[in-house]
């Protein structure tokens, strides 16, 4: 009686993936000591505003919406817009538009006053916000091009105190009514679902860019291969199959034997395009609970077969205005009454007007 042959047939699994998505941190608010620094580290890495700004830049919902709650609260100007506010020819309402988008990207905003000889106020520059740390009684702020590297050398500033002698350059720093050295952003409970939408964009320009076909496994029956011919293999079949007009990722399965055939399969997509559909839609919403956004169509974006009508629009308007940027308007005026408080930096605000007809 033969002795039955209970030797298994090898099989090995490669997973071939498209280049990964960009890298979507975890980053939170943090504020840390460093032995032998004058100033308080901005996030743990001393580089949070680099964070909040590059989720300004990638993040199409939020970007819109800071970029519509800068210009809802500038609205019109200030009544003193027009008038000159340093050397370089900008006006008073260029600088308050530049501090009004830090206000809403990072909770506060930095103004550079400049002292004539006689110690009067003689320009205002708008001081990115990102750039400037303060120490622990809020005395100093420090700017610096590049806070990445340990060894930075900042330039250092007094904040704003018109009662000191001497003055030359100072540094109004505002941030906000936080109770912590730096200000948190309004929408900073929005953070995680920003990041999803950054991540749905990257996988999707992912699938475009670096796949074969959405979920494949390719059967290889004809034996098991050496790893240097695998590797060989598997260059030769990304060079080949993973261009911008194919998508997603393969999985390669090396087997003993199938009659030295190769088959391709495709699996089960799992409903994958209406759950991204869902999740863009859970995300946007997200985005705008954070920022206390009414409607999305005041970001221009009109709800299809929703019979939105234009009175809804101006009640949206109208709650958006009083309860988000009427309180943010008045901040920003008030803080710059500080500076120069013989200015009137009473704002315009937007005012659109109703049509019947």
């Amino acid at each position: 009686m033969a002795k039955k042959d209970n030797k298994k047939v090898a099989s090995t699994l490669t997973m071939l993936s498209m280049p990964p998505v960009a890298n979507v941190t975890q980053t939170r608010f943090a504020e840390a000591f460093s032995t032998g620094k004058d100033w308080v580290c901005y996030g743990s890495d001393n580089k949070f505003p680099d964070f909040l700004y590059t989720l300004y830049l990638n993040s199409p919902t939020h970007g819109a919406i800071i970029d519509a709650k800068t210009m809802f609260t500038m609205g019109e100007g200030f009544a003193c817009g027009e008038e000159q506010a340093n050397f370089r020819g900008e006006t008073f309402n260029e600088v308050g538009r530049k501090c009004t988008q830090d206000y809403h990207l990072f909770g506060g905003f930095a103004v550079q006053v400049i002292f004539n000889k006689a110690g009067k106020i003689a320009e205002i520059y708008w001081a990115d916000f990102s750039k400037l740390r303060i120490n622990k009684n809020a005395t100093k702020a420090y700017w610096a091009d590049d806070w990445s590297s340990y060894q930075t050398s900042p330039i250092e500033y007094d904040t704003f105190n018109l009662a000191m002698t001497n003055k030359t350059s100072q540094i109004f720093y505002y941030r906000g009514n936080s109770r912590t050295y730096y200000p948190i952003p309004s929408y900073y409970a929005g953070c995680t679902a920003i990041q999803t939408e950054m991540l749905i964009q990257d996988y999707h320009i992912s699938n475009l860019k670096y796949g074969f076909t959405p979920n494949v496994v390719v059967n290889l029956n004809n034996g098991v291969p050496s790893d240097e011919e695998r590797e060989a293999f598997e260059k030769k079949f990304r060079e080949k199959f993973c261009s911008s007009t194919s998508a997603g990722q393969f999985l390669l399965s090396w087997n003993e034997n199938k009659d030295n055939a190769i088959t391709v399969e495709k699996l089960d997509d799992d409903n994958i395009d209406k759950k991204f559909l869902q999740l863009s839609k859970d995300t946007n919403e997200s985005i705008s609970i954070a920022h206390r956004l009414t409607s999305l169509t005041l970001l221009g974006r009109t709800p299809a077969n929703t019979g939105f009508t234009k009175n809804e629009y101006l009640e949206s308007y109208s709650i958006f205005q009083s309860t988000v940027i009427a309180p943010c308007q008045k901040e920003i005026s008030r803080n710059f009454r500080k500076i120069m408080p013989d200015k009137d930096w009473s704002i315009k605000p937007f005012v659109v007007e109703r049509n019947d007809e």
